[in-house]
């Protein structure tokens, strides 16, 4: 039970705050003249944050979001900030800001279901996990943490059914396959 319990909470480890600056760093925010006074501080906080500068980061958003308080990218930034510093309400109030511009924002409804999984709000998870499955049906992460969630309160058929899914996406992953047995 144990080893079970410990493969279908794998996808909590994931540092949510590294997912997202992996994935904002990869987004390569526009550099060229026309955008360079917008962005440059915004480029400049998600530097900081890789090299885990977090206070001079935070200052940085503080300044970008009081002349950008719409800019989805930077909401996201200030939500890995509050996230490495483990400040999941202040996370949430970052992705919730996200979620209203971008409701199909299928990171920012992963990063809320987190928050809400560790702050113990497993239905309020659920229903982030299920909407950014309803988006990107393929995404391993938001169904990893629902077959957890659904085994962790009893519901295994909810969990197969999960895993079943994930099997019949990633064929190949051999976890999933150990799982299911």
């Amino acid at each position: 039970m144990s080893q079970l319990l410990e493969i279908l909470g794998r996808a909590i480890t994931i540092d949510i705050a590294d997912l997202i600056w992996h994935w904002l760093n990869a987004a390569k925010l526009p550099k060229d003249d026309s955008q360079t006074a917008r962005y440059s501080q915004l480029n400049k906080a998600i530097e900081l944050i890789g090299v885990r500068k977090l206070d001079a980061a935070a200052e940085q958003m503080r300044l970008y979001l009081f002349e950008n308080p719409s800019c989805t990218y930077g909401r996201l930034t200030a939500a890995a900030i509050c996230l490495y510093n483990n400040h999941l309400q202040e996370a949430i109030k970052e992705l919730n800001s996200v979620y209203l511009r971008e409701p199909t924002n299928t990171m920012a409804l992963y990063a809320l279901g987190y928050c809400y999984e560790r702050l113990g709000k497993e239905s309020q998870a659920i229903e982030f996990y299920q909407d950014c499955l309803k988006f990107k049906s393929y995404l391993q992460l938001p169904a990893q943490r629902l077959a957890a969630i659904y085994f962790k309160n009893g519901q295994l058929e909810k969990t197969i059914e999960q895993y079943e899914i994930l099997k019949n996406e990633y064929p190949d992953d051999i976890s999933t396959l150990v799982t299911l047995g």
